[in-house]
C-alpha cells in the first residue's frame, strides 16, 4: 500500500477542484488526482513549500502536507496508518489522534487506536498529549497531516466574471480583495493616490501589497489598477467620511462600468459614521447601475499567511478621511464630484502583476505613469 510525502488539497466547493488541480500543476506538482469531489492528492518535490503556494489557490480551503496511505479496505488502511504513526513513536508518549472526513471516522479511529495501543507503549491522553496526530479520510485512503495551511476557500476565480476591489493598502482593502476572489471573481485591486494627501511611503506600501496579493492568487498573471487624484480635488475631500467614500465609489463604479465588471468590492470598517459610508456606496451604485459588495473588514482578512504581506498591512492604515481636516472654500466642491471622478476613472493605469518581480514592476510602472497623470489631471480646472 502506497505511502509517500504528499499534499492533500481540500476545496470549499466541488466546482473549484478542477481549477485547483490545474493551479497545482502550474506550481510544479505532479501526479494529482481527485479522491472525491472535494479532495485531491498531489505529489510535489517540496510538500511544505507546495502547501504554502497552494493555500493561495482560489477555492482551496486547506492544503495539508504529510503522507497518504491507500486506497484500500478500511481495516487495511487503518493498519497501514498505525504502522506509519508507530514508526514515529519513541516509547511511553502520551498521544491523541483526531480523525475527520470520509463518514467512517468513528470506526476508523477505533481500528487505528486499537492497532497502536496493542503494538506500542503509547498512552492515550486527550487533555495533555505529547503528540497530536491528525488524520483525514478521503477517497478510500487516509492522510496523516504533518501540518497544513489554511486557504481562502470560495469559488474558482473568474467563474462569476470580473470585479474591482477598492484597495487602500490596509486590512480593509485586503479583505475586499480576498472576498472578491472567494466570491468567484477575477478581481483587480484599485488604488487611488489622493494627490499630496498620500505620503510616498503609503503609495509604495499599498501598491506592493496589491501586487503581492494578486501575484500570489493569480501566479499566471493578474492586474492592478492605480490612479491619481488631483491635489485640489484631494483637498476638497477633507472633512468627512461620506464625501471621501462617495468619491471612491464614483471612480470605482465608472471604471467597472467601462470594463464590464460585474461588481465592486469595498471593505468597510464598522465604526462611527458607518451608516453614512454605506449610503455613499449605495448612492453611487444606484446612480451608475453597478453592484457594490461591502464586507465588514476585521483584524484578520481570510487569507493564507504571508509574513511580508502581513508586515505591509500592519504598517499601513490606508485612506483616513479623519486626518484630512475641513474642506477649503473655493478649491473644489462636492458638486463637481462626478466630473472629476470621470476624469480620474478615464486616467487609470492598469499594470500586470506576475511572478516574483510583480511588486517592483507594479510600483515602477505606476511611478513612471504618475508624472503623466499628474500633468493630465492637474493641468485643467479641478
Amino acid at each position: 500500500m502506497r505511502s509517500d510525502e504528499a499534499v492533500l488539497i481540500e476545496v470549499e466547493h466541488p466546482a473549484a477542484l478542477g481549477r485547483a488541480l490545474e493551479w497545482a500543476r502550474g506550481a510544479g506538482c505532479g501526479g494529482g488526482r481527485a479522491l472525491d469531489d472535494r479532495h485531491a492528492i498531489l505529489y510535489c518535490d517540496n510538500a511544505l513549500g507546495a502547501a504554502n503556494r497552494l493555500a493561495w489557490a482560489p477555492g482551496v480551503a486547506r492544503a495539508a502536507y504529510g503522507e497518504f496511505v491507500g486506497p484500500g479496505d478500511l481495516r487495511d488502511v487503518s493498519r497501514a496508518m498505525a504502522r506509519l504513526i508507530s514508526r514515529s513513536l519513541t516509547g511511553g508518549e502520551r498521544i491523541w489522534i483526531h480523525v475527520e472526513g470520509g463518514g467512517d471516522e468513528a470506526a476508523f479511529e477505533d481500528y487505528l487506536v486499537g492497532e497502536i495501543v496493542s503494538s506500542t507503549s503509547a498512552a492515550l491522553d486527550p487533555r495533555r498529549p505529547d503528540r497530536l496526530f491528525e488524520v483525514i479520510l478521503a477517497g478510500g485512503g487516509a492522510f496523516l497531516a504533518h501540518g497544513y495551511r489554511r486557504g481562502m476557500g470560495g469559488l474558482p476565480a473568474g467563474s462569476e466574471g470580473t470585479a474591482i476591489a477598492l484597495f487602500s493598502g490596509g486590512r480593509c482593502g485586503a479583505q475586499a480583495l480576498v472576498e472578491s476572489f472567494r466570491a468567484g471573481f477575477q478581481a483587480r485591486p484599485l488604488f487611488l493616490e489622493l494627490g499630496g494627501a498620500t505620503p510616498p511611503e503609503g503609495v509604495r506600501r499599498a501598491l506592493m501589497a496589491a501586487a503581492i496579493l494578486v501575484s500570489n492568487i493569480m501566479p499566471s498573471g493578474g492586474r492592478v489598477l492605480a490612479g491619481y487624484v488631483p491635489r485640489r480635488a484631494a483637498e476638497a475631500l477633507r472633512g468627512g467620511g461620506w464625501l471621501l467614500h462617495r468619491f471612491l465609489a464614483e471612480v470605482a463604479a465608472r471604471a467597472a462600468r467601462a470594463s464590464g465588471d460585474r461588481a465592486v468590492f469595498a471593505g468597510i470598517s464598522p465604526e462611527p459614521g458607518y451608516a453614512e459610508v454605506l449610503r455613499a456606496y449605495w448612492e453611487a451604485g444606484s446612480a451608475l447601475g453597478v453592484a457594490f459588495v461591502l464586507p465588514q473588514c476585521c483584524d484578520a482578512p481570510r487569507m493564507p499567511a504571508d509574513e511580508e504581506l502581513e508586515s505591509i498591512l500592519e504598517g499601513h492604515e490606508g485612506w483616513s478621511s479623519g486626518d484630512l481636516g475641513p474642506a477649503r472654500e473655493g478649491e473644489w466642491s462636492s458638486g463637481d464630484l462626478p466630473t472629476i471622478a470621470a476624469r480620474v476613472a478615464d486616467g487609470l493605469v492598469e499594470l500586470r502583476a506576475e511572478g516574483e518581480m510583480a511588486r517592483h514592476e507594479v510600483l515602477d510602472g505606476y511611478l513612471r505613469e504618475r508624472a503623466r497623470l499628474e500633468e493630465l489631471l492637474e493641468g485643467g480646472d479641478s
